[in-house]
């Protein structure tokens, strides 16, 4: 019998100061939610590397969790949808800050049917 992960799609719209918090609830969200792979698309206009940079201690916190991280320009959102319906996760979650709130909501709009019944926390309304 094969044993399989579940698997959690987390977008992120938040200013790069508040990053390694959110990255911290994210992973502490996940696990109290039973997911072991995370895969997380950052959007901001900050290059990958400087991302990562900002988050590296909270990625060290939870080094047991599997996890992707994506970064996109937010006018590449549609890029975005696409790789996360290739994904086909088990839950999806968002985080935003209150710069992204309208942002998120229409990126939230756009999900495909399949990803929206997947929602399994909205941390931007």
């Amino acid at each position: 019998m094969e044993v399989r992960n579940k698997s959690l799609l987390v977008f992120v719209g938040a200013r790069e100061d508040t990053l390694a918090d959110l990255f911290r609830k994210i992973m502490k969200d996940a696990r109290t939610s039973g997911f072991r792979k995370i895969v997380i698309d950052v959007i901001s206009d900050s290059p990958h590397w400087q991302v990562l940079a900002s988050v590296r201690e909270a990625i060290l916190d939870n080094i047991d969790l599997g996890l992707e991280v994506y970064t996109w320009k937010a006018e590449e959102a549609d890029r975005m949808l696409k790789k996360a319906e290739e994904i086909r996760p088990d839950g999806v979650m968002t985080y935003c800050d209150e710069d992204n709130k309208f942002f998120m909501s229409r990126l939230l709009s756009n999900l495909s049917e399949k990803l929206k019944i997947n929602i399994v926390r909205d941390n931007c309304k």
